[in-house]
């Protein structure tokens, strides 16, 4: 057992400490916070297991996470998805714009588009103005003209 002096240095503790110890492992209170550093310990395991970038200690020099943790009781978790869910979020929508972004610019095959190449039976010189302006119109629209 340590004890500190008055300089927070720590000393150790000299002469019988078993009155002591007995009385701390008797202390329902010590008890309690025996079982709630197990509890921690096991959820900061598992925790960790599913995400290998959690650094515990990290997390521990942030006064929010462990006021979630010790204070009102939460999971390491909960408590971790409180603090960083603005970070988390963030990252959800950047995967979300990328996969939609990427769904966009795949090619398309050839009549799967909404607007399919239009086919032309008829001779571009013989084609009226009307037909000529329709076809340019529809060209601005992004269609695939081939004659």
């Amino acid at each position: 057992m340590f004890h500190f002096n008055g300089n927070k240095e720590r000393q150790p503790v000299t002469g019988n400490t078993a009155p002591i110890q007995q009385e701390v492992a008797q202390n329902p209170e010590t008890a309690a916070m025996d079982k709630r550093n197990a509890e921690i310990e096991a959820q900061r395991q598992a925790f960790a297991a599913k995400n290998p970038d959690f650094d515990m200690q990290a997390e521990m020099k942030n006064p929010a996470f462990i006021n979630y943790i010790w204070g009102n009781g939460l999971s390491i978790e909960d408590a971790y998805f409180l603090i960083h869910r603005e970070e988390i979020l963030e990252s959800a929508r950047n995967e979300a714009t990328n996969a939609l972004l990427a769904r966009q610019t795949r090619v398309l095959e050839n009549g799967a588009a909404k607007n399919r190449p239009a086919i032309a039976k008829k001779n571009p010189s013989n084609l009226s103005d009307k037909e000529i302006d329709a076809i340019i119109e529809r060209a601005k629209n992004g269609e695939t003209i081939t004659f």
